[in-house]
């Protein structure tokens, strides 16, 4: 898990680089995380320093969520777009144009920093430079991992340099990526259920643990503050750990 995370990181996830906010709240997510499980499993404040990488790994975890999240979002945008551009195209405009003259649409709709205002000056900036339309698309899907965004370069590609009709290419090209995007929304929101399932059933363990501990006091004592007792805790601890990485694993195979 934490190698594939690592392999996961860094230019792939600099185009979705997490905000400062952001970052306070997962470091904050990942000390509760290590109070928590200190908490349940041992208070003892020696075992905070072994939890600590626990804390790490969840931190890796969390960081990644957040940056498919933020994928997700970008692939909702590039539909957007991709309408706007069809519109644009049929109204006259090239397709370069068609898609640079929707950067106040993209503003409107999502925000100057989002994603897709953020891709649209990368496109005109590339475009003063003299740079080929279709080189950036596929810099952009290579940089985000966002599939449709490098099938769509590849077929700009093909029909600007084939000369064929680029406006209906574009569109009928268009028309194949939405539906493919709204397709796996529609099989995402299905598998909601099962994910809210899943958290329920991680944090279920604790809440039986904290029931126990509140209507009979001390009925743990004896785990924490024994050699025998701090074992069983850890091995306890052990398979809770490698549950929740199963589960969280099943949970977010992508469509």
């Amino acid at each position: 898990m934490w190698k594939k995370l690592k392999r996961q990181g860094g230019k792939k996830e600099s185009f979705f680089e997490l905000s400062s906010a952001e970052k306070r709240m997962l470091l904050l997510k990942s000390m509760l995380v290590i109070l928590g499980l200190d908490y349940f499993f041992y208070q003892s404040i020696w075992a905070l320093a072994p939890l600590l990488g626990v804390g790490a790994v969840y931190y890796e975890m969390e960081r990644h969520v957040i940056y498919q999240k933020k994928k997700e979002a970008a692939r909702e945008q590039f539909k957007e777009l991709l309408l706007l551009a069809s519109v644009g195209q049929k109204a006259g405009y090239s397709a370069e144009n068609a898609f640079l003259s929707s950067y106040s649409d993209m503003k409107a709709l999502f925000g100057e920093k989002s994603s897709i205002c953020r891709m649209i000056n990368i496109l005109r900036s590339g475009k003063e430079n003299n740079r080929a339309f279709f080189q950036m698309w596929s810099q952009l899907g290579s940089q985000m991992e966002i599939e449709e965004i490098t099938e769509f370069a590849q077929v700009y590609e093909i029909a600007h340099k084939s000369s064929g009709n680029i406006a209906a290419i574009m569109e009928k090209t268009a028309e194949i990526i939405i539906h493919r995007i709204e397709t796996e929304k529609e099989i995402a929101v299905l598998l909601s259920g099962k994910r809210l399932e899943q958290k329920i059933m991680n944090v279920m363990p604790f809440l039986i643990m904290l029931y126990i501990s509140i209507t009979s006091p001390g009925y743990f004592r004896g785990l924490y503050h024994s050699l025998p007792g701090v074992v069983i805790m850890s091995i306890c601890l052990i398979f809770y750990l490698i549950a929740y990485g199963l589960s969280v694993r099943i949970s977010s195979i992508e469509i």
